[in-house]
């Protein structure tokens, strides 16, 4: 039987555009995995295909892509377990945040696949296959662009967060701070010498891994230890962390009058991500956890 056939669901509004499901589904393909996608884009009213479908098209794998509570993606889930003992795994989307709505799903997965360290200890206590599986950076689109010029001192895409204000009275125009679309985000990164982030739930972020791999030097608010961020980004090495507003003013002036500090801070993060942290590493390890559990 062909293990490589898997049933790719996820949630989006709209067909257009990228986003990091459809991303992570391209690489799994170019791994060699023959996806059957299932798009829905209202969480209350979906249906999965009968259990024909999946038999006639030797399915053994289902992954799913939600963050948040959905009582339909849960339904459809357990259908599949009880009716074709498909394996299941689930990416559990913003955890910590998400934490108190993924129960069921966990319950359901032979895999859940959690961001946040802490998290995954949490369900791996109650029993469950649980793998700290952080975020990463789609190099198909965070991607360094020696063509770009790095004309803005500090960008973020954070919104209306802590420091916000404070950054935009002391660097005036030399700070930009915009909502913007994926594509859009990682121009502005492609631009940045500094990104800035501000984690308000201590979690770790899909921007500090977006941002590193466009070169960035990353500054963002030191995290409890618990999360494990230092142990990917060095303090000083690949990441600057400040404590408070005190903090963060004076690693900002040292990154001004240390623009070699600045440069290699970027580069060694760079380097991590491209090495470590791309959605074809993220897809590797799935491959390799699926397969190690020897299923058919």
């Amino acid at each position: 039987m062909n293990s490589n056939n898997w049933f790719f669901i996820y949630h989006d509004s709209s067909e257009e555009g990228w986003s990091t499901p459809k991303g992570f589904a391209l690489a799994l393909e170019k791994e060699g995995i023959n996806l059957f996608k299932f798009r829905f884009s209202n969480p209350k009213k979906f249906s999965f295909p009968e259990k024909e479908f999946f038999i006639k098209n030797n399915i053994k794998v289902a992954i799913s892509f939600y963050a948040g509570k959905c009582l339909t993606l849960e339904k459809e889930l357990l259908r599949l377990k009880k009716e074709l003992g498909i394996y299941i795994i689930c990416e559990l989307g913003d955890e910590p945040q998400t934490l108190i709505s993924n129960s069921k799903r966990v319950s359901i997965s032979d895999i859940s696949l959690s961001p946040d360290h802490q998290s995954s200890l949490y369900w791996k206590n109650q029993k469950y296959n649980c793998i700290w599986f952080t975020h990463w950076a789609d190099s198909s689109i965070y991607v360094y662009n020696p063509n770009f010029k790095k004309k803005i001192f500090i960008g973020t895409s954070m919104g209306r967060r802590k420091h916000n204000i404070l950054l935009k009275i002391l660097f005036g125009n030399s700070y930009i701070n915009k909502r913007c679309t994926p594509l859009e985000n990682a121009k502005l990164y492609q631009q940045s010498k500094i990104v800035f982030q501000y984690a308000r739930w201590n979690e770790i972020t899909r921007r500090i891994f977006e941002a590193a791999a466009c070169k960035c030097c990353i500054v963002t608010n030191r995290l409890p230890e618990h999360t494990h961020l230092e142990t990917i980004f060095a303090h000083n090495v690949s990441a600057i962390y400040y404590d408070n507003t005190f903090s963060l003013i004076y690693h900002l002036l040292r990154l001004i009058f240390k623009p070699n500090l600045r440069e290699t801070i970027a580069k060694n993060a760079f380097e991590i991500v491209n090495k470590h942290h791309t959605q074809i590493s993220r897809a590797k390890e799935l491959i390799r956890l699926v397969n190690l559990k020897n299923y058919i």
